[in-house]
């Protein structure tokens, strides 16, 4: 008989109008599963718009929203709805990203595999943000999302970490864990190649004639390096006067994040007008975006695992990483792309330049990295995580 999987998600591509890389990520991997013999049960839990277009290899799908709902009640709201879903039916997996504890409530004994991908903790940290740095209305909401987060994973027959910097970084934060796979994300490759070839570039996209284009990719904040992207350009700008900068990716929370006019701040006066804003790029817009620029830059200060980065890879542009967090698993400096230190831009501007002096060489590496992002298509990731949750069940 087929495996029976009941997976819960906050965002989902096809069906909620947000999409970040964890969303194009479940979108691509749970028809992969599917098609390998999983029946999938989908239930996405949103506070925003949804536009359900399609959702290939589900079998049921359950959206809830919580709009308008406060925000510590509402967290508590999704856990219970994923353990009524669950009672519901029988499931052989329950797999579930760690993101607001969404399994925290599901009774023990469950076959839960938490996949770790990111959590409100490590966000915080990553960003710099102590306890003391948030409004006083919305720590008891932060402090909730952690403590079920934290009940989530230790209640897990095992955990699927995305890279070795996530199992490293989860394991200092929660101590001691359930056993721990490493299973890689995964992107629909060939989609995103052919979007490359034939999408229309996003409003406001520059003049391609009028030098060369820069692109930095992530929400603006601080833990995506949106700061040290800004600053690089600051300081390259006077090498290259030609160069744009564009910056593609929702705005931060403006309560903790730069605004745009403080980002150009950060900027000298002249160069002021090479810089644009394109904010959040939905659907095959932004592989076209990715496709038409010089150089990428995915400058995080710290990274689970970078789905964009894959992204880039596969349509054969130039990109630059930082060290140190989960783009190790997957990019080597100088090979396939180009590496610096986070939050160091200094390094990050040398860096850009380096490709824009030497675009051969640039192009070349862009090459050796489309070449190697077929591990990184749905089926393979499928089948790795399909074994690596058997391995729990033996365990």
């Amino acid at each position: 008989m087929a495996e029976r999987w009941l997976v819960a998600v906050t965002e989902y591509a096809g069906v909620t109008a947000y999409t970040g890389g964890i969303g194009r990520h479940y979108a691509a991997l749970l028809p992969a599963l599917a098609a390998q013999g999983a029946e999938i049960d989908l239930v996405v839990l949103t506070d925003g718009p949804v536009d359900v277009r399609a959702t290939p290899g589900i079998r049921r799908l359950f959206v809830h929203r919580t709009d308008g709902m406060p925000r510590l009640p509402a967290l508590l709201h999704r856990a219970v709805i994923v353990r009524r879903a669950y009672g519901r039916a029988s499931y052989d997996r329950v797999f579930l990203p760690e993101w607001m504890g969404l399994g925290s409530l599901l009774p023990q004994g469950a076959p839960l595999v938490t996949n770790l991908a990111t959590g409100v903790r490590l966000a915080n940290e990553v960003s710099g943000l102590r306890s003391a740095d948030l409004p006083v209305w919305s720590r008891p909401v932060v402090r909730l999302q952690e403590t079920l987060e934290a009940r989530q994973v230790r209640r897990s027959a095992g955990l699927v970490a995305i890279s070795r910097a996530m199992a490293e970084r989860s394991e200092r934060i929660w101590g001691r864990l359930p056993p721990v796979e490493i299973v890689r994300n995964c992107v629909d490759v060939g989609v995103i190649r052919r979007a490359a070839g034939r999408s229309e570039l996003p409003r406001g996209w520059p003049d391609a004639e009028d030098g060369p284009i820069i692109l930095f990719l992530g929400r603006a904040e601080r833990r995506k390096g949106v700061v040290d992207g800004v600053e690089a350009f600051a300081r390259m700008w006077t090498w290259h006067p030609s160069a744009r900068f564009v910056l593609a990716g929702a705005g931060g929370d403006d309560r903790f994040e730069p605004s745009r006019e403080e980002l150009l701040e950060r900027v000298p006066p002249p160069a002021r007008g090479r810089v644009t804003f394109l904010g959040h790029v939905a659907g095959d817009d932004l592989y076209g975006a990715i496709a038409a620029a010089d150089v990428v830059l995915c400058p995080s200060r710290w990274e689970g695992f970078g789905n964009v980065a894959v992204e880039v890879m596969a349509t054969g542009t130039p990109l630059i990483v930082t060290s140190g967090s989960g783009f190790d698993d997957f990019c080597t400096d100088g090979a396939d792309c180009l590496k610096v230190a986070p939050a160091d831009p200094e390094a990050l501007a040398e860096a850009v330049s380096r490709v824009l002096d030497d675009p051969d060489a640039a192009r070349t590496r862009a090459r050796r990295a489309a070449a190697g992002v077929g591990r990184f298509a749905p089926e393979p990731v499928a089948a790795d995580l399909r074994a690596a949750v058997g391995r729990f069940s033996r365990g």
